[in-house]
């Protein structure tokens, strides 16, 4: 998939899998985008993130003063956001009513692909390139302003907590610490 405008993205979790569920809607595709994610792919892609966003922030000397400048930043962008619209398939009736809370049908796993690799850079216009790998080969392109990926990371972080997988997820943490013993993450990687 291209690097499309994102209309809707949403994600639940598969307890069984133990696993996240992401959907995308984008302006061109007849159908939603389905990806897996584990918890060590989303403890990278969240580490990858945030460091673009705290590079972006550069001028910011003081770690502490650039998170709290960040955290105020994704407030005020996830306050304009959507958060209530319950997602919906394209080509799905307007009115359909919203899904019963429960186990997600199995239609709605269908054709989902098992993400193992990414990239994220910023371009020199500030769009947030984040390109998804999954096991099969197929890439996942997206073009994010900083607004979309403040939605993405709250998203990324109800569902974390919802999975109860306790990952630290706060700016105030400094992201998600490497284990002891192991090489700091790059903000760009590629498994």
């Amino acid at each position: 998939m291209s690097a499309n405008a994102i209309q809707q993205f949403a994600i639940d979790h598969l307890p069984v899998d133990d696993r996240l569920l992401l959907r995308l809607n984008a302006s061109g595709q007849a159908a939603s985008v389905k990806l897996l994610l584990t918890r060590r792919f989303l403890r990278l892609l969240w580490t990858a993130l945030t460091g673009e966003l705290r590079k972006a922030m550069a001028d910011t000397k003081n770690p502490a003063a650039r998170d709290f400048l960040l955290d105020m930043a994704e407030t005020r962008a996830t306050a304009k956001a959507d958060f209530k619209t319950p997602f919906r398939e394209p080509g799905a009736p307007a009115a359909a009513a919203p899904a019963a809370a429960g186990p997600l049908p199995a239609e709605a796993l269908a054709g989902a692909k098992l993400l193992w690799g990414f990239n994220v850079s910023r371009t020199a216009e500030g769009v947030n390139m984040v390109v998804l790998i999954a096991t099969d080969s197929t890439r996942v392109e997206l073009g994010l302003v900083d607004e979309g990926v403040f939605g993405l990371l709250k998203i990324l972080r109800d569902a974390a907590r919802k999975a109860e997988w306790e990952l630290p997820m706060e700016w105030g943490t400094g992201g998600i610490a490497p284990p002891p013993g192991s090489e700091p993450v790059p903000a760009r990687r590629l498994n």
